[in-house]
């Protein structure tokens, strides 16, 4: 008799390894210590993937897990298989069925459209299944808790589980649009800033390095806090006055000069950081290279 297995899905192949695991081994607990995860996360695999294929894929025996009539007939299938699908799983090989599904990114709302207008959804059209899901704002989102798949922060994140990757670290300048130059000015050092007009970050952001530095500037005018990099981008780039801003923002921002650099400011390095059940999924994997190749080109 021949059962009838459902067409694999996109988000299946991340599965098949845990299957063929398991098949080989007859247990969970087994298979989990090969692929370097938790029985429990093995167990959830297996059943995305019956999910998926919309059949029972394992017999529960005395010996242990026993594939059904259909889940050998897809050992059979596979078996030919699985040094490509090994070469998939490792990296080796992508095609772009296998990277599919939402990828939710949590940042900052400024680091969001920086992402943006660097390239970042250019992976759509090698991927053409990737949906990529970007929240911005300043609080930080509970990866243990599923509010995202991956972060981006500028503080280390605590907590053992979690997949810390540091990225390049910032330096910072002061910068202001060639309007406001002409007609205020162009400080060179912190002593020339007296007499000019600042932007600076405000509200839950008021304790960052960079802004206690402006706010501390001798005989400057402070016109404008906000907790928006946006907004403050925004004002700088209307001549409304002169910001702190990250080194970055000169390969985005055409219009804006770079007046002079802040030594006393220390260089921060940003953090990505990864859910662990998310980083087995290939399309996880694909856009982490991607963020660490824009934000971390050296």
């Amino acid at each position: 008799m021949q059962y009838c297995v459902a067409p694999m899905q996109a988000t299946s192949w991340d599965d098949l390894r845990f299957f063929l695991a398991v098949a080989r081994h007859g247990t969970l607990a087994t298979a989990a210590r090969e692929l370097g995860v938790n029985a429990s996360t093995a167990g959830r695999r297996i059943q995305a993937l019956e999910k998926s294929l919309r059949v029972r894929l394992f017999l529960r025996t005395r010996e242990g897990l026993r594939p059904s009539a259909a889940g050998e007939q897809l050992r059979q299938r596979l078996a030919r298989l699985e040094p490509e699908l090994a070469r998939l799983v490792g990296g080796e090989l992508t095609p772009a069925e296998a990277v599919a599904g939402t990828v939710r990114i949590a940042t900052t709302e400024a680091l969001a459209a920086y992402l943006v207008d660097r390239g970042l959804c250019a992976l759509k059209e090698e991927h053409p299944g990737l949906v990529l899901e970007l929240l911005g704002g300043n609080r930080p989102v509970d990866l243990a808790r599923g509010e995202a798949d991956m972060a981006i922060r500028v503080t280390k994140p605590e907590g053992a589980s979690l997949k810390v990757r540091q990225l390049q670290a910032q330096t910072f300048g002061v910068y202001g649009v060639p309007g406001y130059l002409r007609q205020r000015g162009r400080p060179r050092s912190e002593r020339e800033l007296e007499g000019h007009d600042l932007v600076v970050v405000g509200g839950e952001l008021g304790a960052l390095p960079e802004a206690r530095w402006m706010e501390k500037q001798q005989g400057a005018r402070v016109v404008l806090r906000t907790n928006s990099m946006p907004a403050l981008l925004a004002a700088v780039r209307k001549g409304i006055g002169l910001a702190v801003l990250p080194a970055g923002w000169a390969q985005v921002e055409s219009e804006l000069e770079r007046l002079f650099d802040v030594p006393e400011l220390p260089r921060r390095p940003m953090w990505l950081v990864i859910q662990p059940e998310a980083w087995e999924r290939a399309a996880v994997r694909v856009v982490a290279t991607r963020l660490r190749e824009l934000l971390d080109p050296g």
